[in-house]
């Protein structure tokens, strides 16, 4: 199996890879980012215009700390700001993963969290859930492997990248009760522009660590910052083992403008939600039929998931996700669009549909 170093590729424009095939950046729809296509907000936009460039920012971040505090009911104590969920993710594996011990992660997930472990020097192993099976996460399986290796932590994500299959709050939770030796990092990257956002304000027990980005629900994938939530003293670890000035000012400013921007976030999701609904029916009508899905973005079945993504980009300058570095070669996964653009990406997959 390839190590998760091989298999870190993402979403989004590469400038070489455009310059290569003679691409401006504007001229590209992209739908392989799992990004608020309504953000970023106001507030937060003039948050970071109005921010002084020539000051150090806090390196304890300690107002957007305050902020998100407020926000989510938590401490400030155990809120951790980070350079985007990743850094966070990174951060868990060095304080949480001693040398040559294990996590288990919930797999199809994102890459970053296996290589973070393995430059932690741990070992990553996997339970990965099946398509026959609808990519449902089947709790006890995953906490009788995490039992039986000894796993330092689990990570699952909820929704999960890329299928887009939510657990139940209430689920997650009996599931940390059962595991108490073990730390259960759950990536909520995308809870908040899901159908199971009411679940971000349930109670976790207190070997649960919490992580989100602001990247997602408020467009903020240029400035970088994202959230954990975690008990006091594990907070004050990550803490120590990072450099200062994890987040920039920009990104301080950003954070305690969108931690009182709730009323965007909720109008988005119902708005992308809304753009989900529609895009998947249309999509079905073309005969591409997308998976299960409970938040903005979801999978679809096109054979080879790396042609379709460079025929899409090529021809029609249309970016879409390709799923093989998730082990899905056959998929690739789309982010729902507003109304406005959602024709020429109609268009890329019904011209391509046709050549089958």
């Amino acid at each position: 199996m390839p190590s998760s170093a091989e298999l870190r590729s993402h979403g989004g424009l590469l400038d070489r890879e455009l310059a290569d095939l003679g691409i401006c950046p504007d001229e590209v729809l992209d739908a392989s980012v799992n990004v608020n296509p309504y953000g970023p907000c106001a507030a937060v936009v003039a948050a970071v215009r109005n921010t002084r460039l020539e000051r150090y920012p806090d390196p304890t971040a300690h107002a957007a700390r305050e902020a998100i505090a407020r926000a989510t009911s938590s401490r400030p104590a155990g809120v951790v700001l980070g350079n985007g969920a990743v850094d966070l993710l990174w951060a868990l594996a060095r304080v949480l993963v001693a040398p040559g011990r294990c996590a288990l992660i919930v797999e199809p997930a994102f890459s970053e969290m296996g290589a973070a472990v393995e430059a932690a020097g741990g070992r990553r192993i996997a339970w990965r859930a099946r398509e026959e099976d609808h990519f449902a996460v089947k709790l006890d399986a995953v906490a009788e492997l995490a039992r039986r290796s000894e796993a330092s932590f689990v990570y699952l994500c909820t929704p999960s990248n890329p299928t887009g299959i939510g657990i139940a709050a209430s689920a997650v939770e009996e599931f940390a009760s059962s595991l108490t030796e073990c730390t259960v990092v759950v990536d909520e990257s995308f809870l908040s522009l899901s159908e199971h956002w009411v679940d971000r304000h349930h109670p976790m027990p207190g070997n649960v660590v919490r992580v989100r980005s602001l990247t997602k629900e408020h467009a903020l994938a240029g400035v970088r910052v994202g959230y954990l939530l975690a008990p006091d003293d594990l907070a004050a670890r990550i803490e120590a083992s990072r450099p200062p000035w994890t987040t920039n000012a920009l990104a301080q400013a950003a954070a305690i403008a969108a931690a009182g921007a709730q009323a965007f976030a909720d109008e988005s999701r119902q708005r992308v939600l809304a753009d989900r609904r529609r895009f998947a029916g249309a999509l079905g009508e073309l005969g591409f039929y997308p998976s299960p899905t409970t938040t903005l973005f979801f999978m679809v079945r096109v054979g080879d998931g790396a042609a379709m993504r460079a025929r899409f980009l090529a021809r029609h300058r249309v970016l879409v996700r390709d799923c093989t570095s998730f082990g899905l070669p056959t998929f690739v996964r789309v982010c729902a669009q507003p109304m406005m653009r959602e024709p020429r990406l109609l268009a890329a997959f019904e011209e391509e549909g046709k050549r089958r």
